[in-house]
């Protein structure tokens, strides 16, 4: 919708002329000239700077008493910003009234281009130090088997020692039933036993 200049005729007393002190616009306006009394013969006048920029279809307009009359003012869109003075006359010259008036350029809306954002950004980064977890949802944790013991190094040293023990009470057995007598003989079952109970010691520890 353009924007309005308004001017008020015969109101306050025969031809007076009430406008406003500034009037600004960035397209083509309408002059809306109403009057309050009387029927008046108006005049509108551009100074030079004005006439450049705005045209206007005839300068000279008859307003019917109590009736009010539009006035188109086209703006040229090339000059722009451009300022000076509307001159609006009335009683064949013997009243004048003056508006500031400036053309500014329309105010242009940048559009904004939609902000792209990487579908990376959505999906947060691990922490630093944190294991990865896998698809069912645990972490993967890696476990290291210790060496079954006797696997790899063969029978342990208890064993072998009271394998030893044994096998040695077993040979002074035998040297002592070879032997006469039958000290021997006791001696050689005491240190059986001896060796067996050393034996039991050593696999229980």
């Amino acid at each position: 919708m353009p924007d309005t200049l308004s001017v008020d005729l015969n109101r306050r007393s025969v031809h007076s002329i009430e406008v406003p002190e500034r009037f600004e616009t960035s397209d083509s306006f309408t002059i809306e000239l109403t009057n309050h009394g009387e029927a008046a013969h108006v005049h509108i006048n551009l100074d030079d700077e004005l006439s450049k920029a705005i045209a206007i279809a005839d300068g000279n307009h008859f307003i019917e008493a109590g009736r009010t009359r539009t006035i188109e003012a086209s703006v040229d869109q090339r000059t722009r910003p451009v300022s000076g003075r509307l001159k609006v006359i009335t009683g064949y010259g013997a009243e004048a009234g003056y508006v500031d008036v400036s053309l500014i350029p329309p105010t242009r809306q940048v559009e904004k281009s939609p902000v792209e954002v990487d579908e990376r950004l959505a999906h947060p980064k691990p922490r630093e130090g944190s294991e990865p977890r896998s698809r069912g949802g645990n972490r993967s944790r890696t476990r290291t088997r210790s060496p079954s013991r006797g696997r790899d190094s063969g029978l342990p040293f208890r064993t072998l020692a009271a394998v030893s023990i044994v096998v040695l009470s077993l040979l002074l057995v035998v040297v002592g039933a070879l032997l006469t007598g039958n000290p021997a003989v006791i001696l050689g079952v005491g240190v059986v036993l001896v060796g067996i109970a050393g034996a039991a010691l050593l696999l229980q520890g």
